[in-house]
């Protein structure tokens, strides 16, 4: 066994139904990874325990690979909700969760330095190191799986807003009407076009176990009794991304999450709609691994805690990410 420590990050994703969690290296970017199952019912301190454990389970098959010690240099943990230097708001179910700071998170994993983060936001800082996003000036992605939110980053920063909660657009205001806000413990645009909302309004209109990828594909079948909704889906998410590319005047949109199994379904009406709406068009591109850039984001964000240059991090993704697709007219120089 190497005398020589394999300094590593560890990677945190706390979802809905499962935690992802992983340990990185330079040269290899992800080394070892594995899922643990989670739930509404596990109280967050279970739950860290059970990370815990997980992770010293991963440094464990790095070592018998590896023939060298593990060292974890420093820890991101990306999770739904608005995260902040005093705790988290807006957090997901897990009883507790709201009571965790930075500082009893990592005592809790046994790491000292260890950042935490909204996991969207940290994705898309992971797509602006490594994928959809490079070299964009001002970025966004998209993240529409089972809820709906947005991360952007420009010129290089995230942006947070005052409160941490910039682009929670899960409580954007829809088209049609709409009486219920976020004071009323509603989320008036997550509640009508996200994964979870489309499936619960299939099985209410007669096709039950559905995922939203099949409904959105719906858009383009008129025959397809998922036609109407996918339809809906299609103008109010459009609406939504176009108001946000022309607030933000982004140069580039990168899709992720569930949705991005329906791309050819949404992305050609989307692209319309952003030519004829915004005034500079962004390029669009579709995640490369949709369903992995919250977790590629705790190690983003590990990386600064770390004090690493995320270039000379191996490239999580694994590939070049091309963009989809081009606005027709051309953008400012």
């Amino acid at each position: 066994m190497s005398r020589d420590p394999l300094p590593v990050l560890a990677a945190v994703d706390i979802g809905g139904t499962k935690v992802k969690i992983a340990l990185a290296d330079h040269e290899s970017g992800v080394l070892v990874s594995d899922e643990l199952p989670s739930g509404p019912e596990t109280h967050a301190a279970d739950l860290l325990t059970d990370v815990r454990e997980g992770l010293h389970r991963l440094e464990r098959q790095v070592r018998e690979r590896r023939g060298a010690v593990v060292t974890v240099v420093a820890a991101g943990l990306v999770s739904p909700g608005v995260v902040s230097d005093g705790g988290i708001a807006l957090a997901p179910n897990n009883p507790g969760m709201s009571d965790l700071t930075v500082s009893s998170i990592g005592a809790a994993l046994g790491v000292v330095d260890l950042v935490w983060a909204n996991d969207v936001k940290a994705a898309a800082l992971a797509e602006h190191s490594w994928g959809g996003l490079i070299g964009a000036r001002s970025g966004l992605y998209v993240n529409l799986g089972t809820g709906l939110s947005a991360g952007a980053v420009i010129d290089g920063r995230p942006l947070n807003g005052a409160h941490g909660a910039a682009l929670e657009i899960a409580y954007l205001l829809p088209g049609g009407p709409s009486d219920r806000g976020h004071r009323s413990g509603a989320a008036p645009l997550e509640d009508l076009i996200s994964g979870r909302a489309l499936r619960a309004r299939a099985a209410r209109s007669g096709s039950p176990d559905v995922v939203a990828s099949t409904i959105i594909d719906g858009y383009g079948d008129p025959g397809s009794p998922l036609h109407g909704l996918a339809t809906e889906f299609v103008r109010e998410f459009g609406r939504a991304v176009a108001n946000l590319a022309i607030t933000l005047d982004t140069d580039r949109i990168c899709f992720g999450g569930g949705i991005a199994a329906a791309t050819d379904s949404f992305l050609a009406p989307l692209r319309s709609l952003l030519d004829e709406y915004v005034p500079f068009p962004p390029e669009l591109s579709v995640s490369a691994r949709p369903d992995e850039s919250s977790l590629f984001g705790a190690i983003r964000i590990a990386c600064d805690a770390a004090g690493w240059r995320p270039e000379d991090v191996a490239n999580p993704y694994g590939r070049d990410v091309l963009v989809a697709t081009r606005p027709e007219r051309p953008t400012a120089p």
